[in-house]
């Protein structure tokens, strides 16, 4: 491990990503540290109830979002390393295409669902269609992001989602604090700020990145990445968000309420792990792609160091996570703290597992990935439900990390 030291970890940490990290990692930090001043306001406005509403509005748009453009625009990012500039901007041009029919096609599922979503989300379905809306402009934006992370523009990429978080968090304080409109405030809020950037994101890929030409070549290769990622999807999914289904289920929206703002805090560690392997995805590729033994030899143990730093982390934020609360918001509140250092802990496997999880998408073993989150995914339903039932809300967060854990180290050995 002495042979592991600074030097060693600066030259494969080399400029281009140690900037592009480091603009990643701030803008994360803008957009989570705005959302979080903002949690003393919709807590104050907002009781522990409406605040689940909220929350199970955010895990059915999730949901969709899985669906919608068939969770392709990772391939967007990929196959930019690839191709030539046309043939990239038709191949970007076909995912759009796969986009707008997706997105036909989940409408009519929700409108023939209707019934059945509602009573198990507790959602009114007069508001399905704003979750359809905003899963459309978040492939939009998601897809044009990838862009911007694979061609290393940091700062472009910064600009956009800076933007959204300041229009979605000020029309919020708007309609929420001064308008009075309760949760509805927070989910028109939402609608408003993904139709502004999502459309102004549409209008540049559409004007820059892509053509509209159909190539049945390239949407089967687009579904070929994207279809498997869907289980895959579904399954990261299921292990984030089944311990909020449960908790309402079995614990009532009040609880639920508690136990996002317990989620919301610990889910920072996973915010710091997703900034730094958007950098970190593009520079490996590019790495792996010159087959340089000695460099990989680096990267390992420069992973090993990653699981190290990110468990410290996140044990830290568990510790101080009751003060954090106190300040943050209201004291009916105040029993989300024992949720806290589990989904930290949660967070900071998902962020190891990002690290070994690159490998896989770098030589499109996709299907593989999803056996592994079928799985788990299994695994948590069980396990939550019965560690609700046993230890309330911090067993719903207990299984989350166990879960995690399980998924990191299957996927590592793969």
């Amino acid at each position: 491990m002495k042979s592991f030291n600074k030097k060693s970890i600066i030259r494969i940490a080399n400029s281009s990503l140690i900037k592009a990290s480091g603009i990643y990692s701030l803008t994360s930090l803008i957009n989570s540290a705005i959302p979080f001043l903002l949690l003393p306001i919709l807590t104050h406005y907002l009781n522990p109830e409406e605040y689940g509403i909220i929350s199970m509005f955010g895990l059915l748009q999730s949901i969709v979002g899985v669906f919608s453009g068939l969770s392709i625009y990772g391939a967007i990012q990929r196959e930019y390393f690839d191709l030539s500039s046309n043939e990239y901007k038709e191949y970007v041009g076909n995912c759009i295409i796969i986009l707008f029919l997706s997105t036909a096609c989940i409408t009519i599922i929700i409108y023939l669902f209707s019934g059945f979503i509602e009573k198990i989300s507790s959602i009114n379905r007069n508001l399905f269609w704003i979750i359809v809306l905003i899963s459309f402009y978040q492939f939009v934006i998601s897809s044009l992001t990838a862009i911007y992370r694979a061609k290393m523009e940091a700062v472009k990429y910064s600009i956009f989602l800076i933007s959204l978080t300041v229009i979605n968090v000020g029309l919020s304080i708007l309609l929420v604090a001064e308008i009075k409109l309760g949760y509805l405030g927070r989910i028109y809020a939402q609608l408003i700020a993904y139709i502004i950037i999502g459309t102004l994101a549409l209008i540049i890929l559409l004007k820059n990145y892509s053509i509209i030409k159909i190539n049945y070549e390239y949407i089967k290769k687009a579904l070929a990445f994207g279809i498997p990622l869907i289980p895959h999807a579904l399954g990261g999914f299921f292990i984030t968000m089944t311990g909020r289904f449960i908790v309402n289920h079995e614990l009532g929206l009040e609880q639920t309420g508690l136990y996002t703002l317990g989620t919301q805090l610990g889910s920072i560690i996973g915010i710091l792990a997703d900034s730094f392997n958007k950098a970190y995805s593009p520079w490996l590729y590019e790495k792996l792609n010159k087959n340089d033994s000695g460099i990989k030899v680096k990267i390992v143990k420069f992973t090993y160091v990653y699981f190290i730093l990110i468990t410290i982390v996140s044990i830290t934020l568990g510790l101080i996570s009751s003060c954090l609360i106190n300040i943050i918001a209201s004291k009916q509140y105040h029993d989300a703290y024992s949720v806290v250092i589990w989904i930290a802990l949660g967070n900071a496997f998902n962020g190891m597992y990002f690290m070994v999880t690159n490998y896989i998408f770098y030589v499109y073993k996709t299907n593989l990935l999803a056996i592994i989150t079928i799985m788990t995914g299994i695994i948590n339903l069980f396990l939550t439900f019965f560690m609700v039932k046993y230890m309330k809300l911090a067993g719903a967060a207990l299984s989350f990390m166990i879960v995690n854990a399980i998924s990191f180290i299957f996927t590592w050995y793969l």
